[in-house]
């Protein structure tokens, strides 16, 4: 913010980095983009800045734009971060950053179902002060509780999910991500599950295995579906981060040494990789299947 200041002038007011994505479940590997959003609140709206006259909105893109920078500059070891700031309210066409007033317009009248499923992943990482932080949060909090059709909320998430297979189907066996019973399916029926319960108090959690044992701890999903998801999403994590560090991204875990193969195999207790393969293939599909009776528009 100093240097915004030294080349704008200073502004008054407060802003906060919202982490979405890994970052804000905290479920980075070593390939993980940083989801993030800038908000903030200008002591006056009509002020400008003292040297160039900049508006909070034009003040608060340039310290983005700093941040942004600052995280993916080059470093004699490679890049930092790639930065991703797509979430933000209006997406890429949007302003990088957005007032909190904004913020709350846009998820109170113009947001779809994924972008709620988004912001259960919302993370407050730094802000100007501990005041801020809490109301952000705070306004976070308010719009997850907006209470919700349970059958309109699956038909939304099921509607992406479909999207995703259609258009960014998995590359290979071993994307654990991507794949039908990968982790997406549990982390969107655990969106889903704190979307619909929210309203009603349910427990709001940004990481996926902690939202889901929360939700069976509430009573508010059975017990057999979310193991099924919390061991595929826990299994495809292990795998993903020793993969994504090791190998590129067409790599195949066929074609490395064995000590390597038995490596990822150890993932799922076993020494082999065509062990590893049965069992992976059997833990997605029944988590496909609890992604299916969880998300599901007509319950019951």
């Amino acid at each position: 913010m100093d240097d915004v200041a030294r080349q704008g002038g200073p502004l008054d007011g407060q802003v906060a980095i919202l982490a979405l994505g890994k970052l804000g479940s905290q479920e980075m590997t070593a390939t993980s983009d940083l989801d993030l959003m800038t908000i903030y609140l200008p002591e006056d709206p009509s002020a400008v800045s003292a040297t160039k006259g900049w508006a909070a909105e034009t003040w608060f893109a340039r310290f983005t734009q700093r941040l942004i920078a600052a995280l993916s500059a080059p470093t004699h070891e490679g890049a930092l971060y790639e930065i991703d700031m797509k979430l933000r309210p209006t997406g890429a066409k949007g302003p990088v950053a957005v007032s909190l007033a904004a913020f709350e317009n846009y998820y109170t009248k113009d947001a779809d179902t994924w972008e709620f499923q988004a912001l259960t992943r919302g993370r407050v990482v730094w802000a100007t002060s501990a005041d801020f932080a809490d109301l952000v949060r705070l306004k976070v909090e308010t719009i997850l509780r907006t209470p919700r059709r349970p059958a309109e909320t699956a038909l939304d998430v099921l509607a992406m999910r479909a999207l995703m297979e259609k258009e960014r189907p998995a590359k290979s066996f071993w994307d654990f991500k991507l794949s039908v019973g990968g982790q997406i399916d549990a982390e969107f029926a655990a969106q889903y599950l704190q979307l619909i319960h929210a309203a009603s108090g349910g427990p709001l959690r940004a990481g996926t295995l902690a939202a889901l044992s929360a939700m069976q701890r509430a009573g508010l999903a059975p017990a057999a579906e979310i193991e099924a998801l919390s061991a595929a999403w826990r299994v495809q994590q292990a795998l993903a981060q020793v993969v994504r560090m090791s190998l590129g991204m067409d790599d195949d875990p066929r074609h490395e040494p064995e000590p390597f193969q038995r490596k990822l195999a150890r993932a799922v207790h076993t020494r082999r990789l065509d062990t590893l393969e049965k069992k992976l293939k059997d833990i997605r599909k029944r988590a496909r299947a609890a992604f299916e009776a969880i998300v599901n528009p007509a319950p019951g």
